[in-house]
């Protein structure tokens, strides 16, 4: 008991505090330069780029997503391409009613689903770079610059910009947190995953991908795979409404599409030797789909070892007031009420949707399409 209380203790302090520490020292002792600087190009070395968004049934936001693409500032030259899939509303008639010529919308009699969408959108594109990003997904006005700088550097594949959400949120406090360790693991050349409503990748290194494949969990390693970085434009900014209705599906969804990603190209990684690579998507990813599991790992080795006192009956303290505030930020969510406490509740929740979609992932229930949380 007492192996199974510390490794996953250690575990528990590796996946949200150790590691982010880890990149931390290592970013500080390296010497050469980030890879991807935020630095523009020069007017006439502007690359052409696609803007590509699947959408399902966006007509009460497509309107202000194209309106949204034409207000951005971008020297080169850039398209919007909104790929239909299977909409049986109006948004493709509201995108066609545009009459732009950088404003396309491909219409799909039938959902297929977002990667096949994604993978359809790119086969029309005629941009040197393909902008990847959501229907209600609102741009920054400089973000298409901020998120095409860096790739002025060769050896950069791909940039993920980062989505904003409202103060006060969840998802406002998640995101912090992931920026601070993507700001970090940019510094190495590589992330763990694209932000989905916002990044971007080389056309060149573009490659059709099996539709039940996530494509931005799916990006970064294949530009891993080909030898290119992966780094943060942080000045890249969307903004996004956050809902919790739905939420908890979404996570489950959205795990499984990523766990069956990261053992798919695990092996190809390994035989390539992305150690880098692997390391991140290890420390970030798997650990954090696992926390659940290690958490009831540690809660019944503490229940064992708590009589003998100690480390043990403090750890089983903590794990009581864990318990308590998850319980009172249940009780706030349910009435309606914003507490600290439901942050907590929240956590544990999200937690145990990870650990969900992880088993889905094992027992093949991999979503190709699903409905938005929205409708």
């Amino acid at each position: 008991m007492r192996a199974i209380f510390f490794i996953s203790a250690g575990l528990m302090f590796y996946a949200y505090a150790g590691y982010p520490v880890l990149l931390a020292i290592i970013g500080a002792i390296r010497s050469e330069p980030e890879s991807g600087p935020n630095a523009e190009p020069e007017e006439k070395d502007w690359p052409s780029l696609s803007v590509i968004v699947a959408a399902y049934n966006e007509e009460s936001v497509i309107t202000q997503r194209v309106e949204n693409f034409t207000h951005c500032e971008y020297a080169g030259e850039s398209e919007l391409i909104v790929v239909s899939d299977g909409s049986n509303d109006r948004t493709a008639e509201i995108v066609a009613g545009f009459g732009s010529n950088c404003v396309r919308v491909i219409k799909q009699s039938t959902r297929q689903g977002k990667g096949v969408a994604v993978n359809v959108g790119a086969a029309h594109a005629n941009g040197e770079i393909l902008v990847f990003s959501d229907a209600n997904a609102m741009f920054d006005r400089n973000a298409l610059a901020a998120l095409v700088g860096p790739f002025h550097n060769p050896r950069v594949g791909l940039v993920t910009g980062i989505s904003r959400y409202p103060d006060g949120t969840i998802g406002s406090a998640y995101q912090r947190y992931e920026l601070m360790l993507k700001r970090l693991e940019s510094r190495m050349g590589a992330i763990a995953t694209a932000d989905g409503a916002i990044y971007a990748m080389r056309r060149s290194l573009f490659r059709e991908l099996d539709p039940v494949l996530i494509n931005d969990f799916t990006h970064p390693i294949l530009v891993a795979l080909q030898g290119f970085d992966s780094v943060l434009a942080a000045d890249a900014v969307c903004r996004e409404d956050f809902s919790s209705a739905g939420e908890f599906a979404r996570q489950v969804r959205m795990v499984s599409q990523a766990a069956l990603v990261y053992f798919r190209f695990i092996p190809s990684l390994i035989r390539d030797r992305r150690w880098r690579s692997i390391a991140i998507l290890t420390s970030h990813k798997m650990l954090r789909w696992l926390t659940a599991p290690i958490l009831a790992a540690a809660v019944l080795s503490t229940l064992a070892l708590a009589p003998q006192g100690g480390i043990y009956g403090f750890a089983l303290l903590a794990e009581l007031a864990l318990a308590l505030v998850a319980v009172a930020g249940f009780a706030a969510n349910r009435m309606g009420l914003d507490s600290k406490a439901t942050f907590v509740y929240q956590f544990v929740t999200l937690n145990c949707a990870q650990a969900i979609g992880l088993w889905r992932c094992f027992s093949g229930q991999v979503p190709v399409v699903w409905k938005p949380r929205d409708l």
